[in-house]
């Protein structure tokens, strides 16, 4: 389902939790600025939360609303009068890694099984926040983007930077690195012999 395929780039680029991208609405991505301002309704502690979408995030949305069909819900439930189950996306992955295909699901249900086993949308979160790191953003950045509680009381009360403009570069940065590997053809690999090493 190409939904779900967008689902999961979203959740990887964006390192948003997964009931946050199904509860979404159109309205709450800016198309122009490019940013995605989930609501403290839809947040797991509690704050609104900005994302700025790199082009690679950005991307994943315009494909939504091309195949929407629902003008409010990125993710529609059947009837479109809400959005999906919170748990929708997570049982759509589960079910394409799995050799048994279950009836009225995909035929494809072999489609995203790793070699390091089971995985979960929150595992996307997880990869992309170690992916920043290695790309060298700073720690307190990434937990910003994670959209984090700060556990430290006194840091919490003290420390009140928003790290906006690092936090785009963080994901601009990220939507890079993602868009090189999806669209990678090989033709600059070289492969190197043992005795080169």
């Amino acid at each position: 389902m190409k939904s779900t395929e967008c689902a999961i780039w979203i959740a990887l680029s964006t390192l948003c939790r997964i009931g946050e991208l199904s509860k979404a609405k159109f309205s709450e991505i800016d198309f122009e600025l490019k940013t995605w301002t989930i609501p403290e309704a839809n947040s797991k502690n509690g704050k609104a939360h900005t994302i700025y979408l790199s082009d690679f995030a950005l991307e994943q949305f315009k494909l939504l609303k091309l195949i929407a069909k629902s003008e409010t819900w990125i993710f529609a439930n059947r009837d479109n009068s809400s959005h999906v189950c919170e748990k929708s996306i997570t049982i759509q992955i589960r079910g394409r890694q799995s050799a048994i295909i279950l009836s009225n699901r995909s035929k494809d249900s072999e489609a995203l099984i790793l070699t390091g086993g089971k995985w979960t949308p929150h595992d996307l979160r997880r990869t992309g926040a170690t992916m920043m790191g290695n790309l060298r953003i700073q720690p307190d950045v990434i937990e910003k983007c994670l959209n984090h509680t700060e556990e430290n009381k006194v840091k919490r009360i003290y420390q009140r930077q928003e790290l906006k403009l690092e936090q785009a570069e963080a994901w601009r940065v990220l939507g890079e690195r993602l868009n090189l590997l999806v669209t990678m053809d090989g033709s600059n690999v070289v492969l190197m012999r043992s005795h080169q090493i």
